[in-house]
């Protein structure tokens, strides 16, 4: 399964791997906010979200007040998260694009964001800079990337297999139990995200995803965007569920 595959099957279920993803948007939306307005000022209101998913992240700056556009691998994804904006009320300019060619004018934007550990999709060291070179040219001088990832440390051995749940969740009346599976091959692992119905009377099937991810360090990554040409690299911990990277667009 590819990763567009995988997030294109996933769309419609994706808000299941929250507790309350409603909730998750505003609290994400507000850390967000809190972090641009932080470390490019309160005039830095134009955001590119360039792995934009079903919208988590953009839906909750829309919602206060930013001007979000944003991109996709996956075509399913782009569909439900322009939805989800209009279900709001809000409009979200969106398109089906890899965010290593990002659909944007060169520094067209104040920050673009790419959140949720969608980075280490990417195969390797050489794909991730390249990637940021890229978020580098959309970026205004002056603005600059947030990106947020997992806290990855040093990878278990090749065939370690690791069961990591979510726990129950309740949706449309019914419940279903959701869990990652991770299998390690060296320095990158295959993930299993497992959807299932809990209650056994319903014919509904239990639905499988599969992905890869590499597992680089947050700070590989931080060195990495140094050599793609942001400044001021660093990173910030305890403000997201994820640690947080941030770079500047050089004036």
């Amino acid at each position: 399964m590819s990763t567009a595959e995988f997030y294109d099957g996933l769309a419609p279920l994706y808000h299941l791997i929250f507790e309350d993803w409603e909730a998750t948007v505003a609290r994400q939306g507000a850390q967000l906010a809190a972090l641009i307005a932080e470390h490019w000022g309160g005039d830095a209101r134009s955001v590119h979200d360039a792995a934009v998913g079903i919208g988590t992240q953009s839906l909750g700056l829309l919602a206060r007040g930013y001007r979000v556009t944003a991109s996709d691998l996956s075509a399913a994804a782009v569909a439900r998260a322009r939805g989800e904006a209009a279900r709001r009320g809000l409009r979200l300019p969106c398109a089906v694009a890899d965010f290593r060619a990002v659909p944007v004018r060169s520094e067209s934007v104040d920050v673009v964001l790419v959140a949720d550990n969608a980075l280490p999709h990417l195969d390797s060291e050489a794909e991730i800079r390249g990637a940021l070179e890229e978020w580098r040219r959309c970026a205004r001088p002056g603005g600059g990337c947030l990106v947020t990832m997992r806290d990855y440390g040093a990878p278990p051995p090749p065939g370690t297999v690791q069961v990591r749940p979510y726990g129950e969740r309740v949706w449309a009346g019914r419940r279903y139990h959701v869990q990652q599976t991770w299998t390690w091959r060296g320095p990158g692992y295959d993930v299993a995200l497992e959807i299932a119905p809990v209650d056994a009377a319903t014919a509904e099937p239990v639905r499988t995803f599969t992905a890869s991810y590499l597992a680089i360090a947050p700070a590989r990554v931080a060195a990495l965007m140094s050599e793609a040409g942001f400044s001021g690299v660093r990173r910030i911990d305890d403000r997201f569920f994820q640690p947080v990277l941030v770079g500047t667009q050089p004036r």
